[in-house]
């Protein structure tokens, strides 16, 4: 078996955090039936365990394309597996962010959705070998989405631990506005991906 380089090492260690954080997940929600105190330390605790594999993730993220740009290790394992990675982690998250009342279930919808259109596009585009290579809009879709995603968690810890009011000025600034930035993003991104492969699909 041929051994696997530093980036997609990276890569194969953000698929195996997905197993803690399924885990994390299951544990928050178990203790939702557990009596007032236990219940505001345990998922106080939980909370910022999640956002710190979270974090983790998406460090490994990074690391992986630099290094994979940096040094030329692009492979097929990474181009594979890197995109499911992100997947795994970025959608769990955020259905369990939508299940537990932190981040409408619309927005986590439409995410889920133009996910599932660019990645059906893309790979009725690597049948046919050609690449379409990321846009800047995507780009900051995942830069806007996990910087999302950490500040709603990190409200949600600060909101459970002091029993802060979520509609507060702080949580509409650090929490709605990266959101909606990310969601715009997506959409923007989405459109354009589709616009790219249309005349392929028109083709066929």
């Amino acid at each position: 078996m041929k051994k696997l380089n530093l980036p997609n090492r990276l890569t194969l260690s953000r698929i195996i955090l997905f197993i803690p954080l399924l885990v994390l997940f299951i544990l928050f929600g178990y203790f939702k039936d557990i009596n007032e105190n236990m219940n505001l330390i345990a998922r106080t605790i939980i909370l910022s365990l999640i956002l710190l594999v979270f974090i983790a993730a998406m460090i490994t993220d990074f690391l992986d394309g630099y290094y994979a740009r940096k040094r030329k290790l692009v492979t097929d394992f990474g181009k594979l597996f890197d995109p499911i990675a992100d997947k795994i982690i970025v959608t769990s998250t955020l259905i369990f962010l939508s299940v537990n009342n932190f981040m409408p279930i619309w927005v986590v919808v439409i995410f889920i959705v133009r996910d599932i259109f660019v990645d059906a596009f893309r790979i009725l585009m690597a049948k046919n070998n050609i690449s379409v290579a990321a846009s800047i809009w995507g780009k900051l879709k995942t830069i806007f989405q996990t910087i999302a995603i950490i500040f709603i968690i990190l409200f949600a810890i600060i909101g459970i631990y002091y029993k802060i009011l979520w509609a507060s000025w702080w949580n509409i600034l650090l929490n709605n506005i990266p959101t909606y930035f990310a969601l715009a993003f997506s959409i923007i991104s989405g459109v354009l991906y589709f616009k790219k492969v249309k005349p392929f699909i028109k083709s066929k």
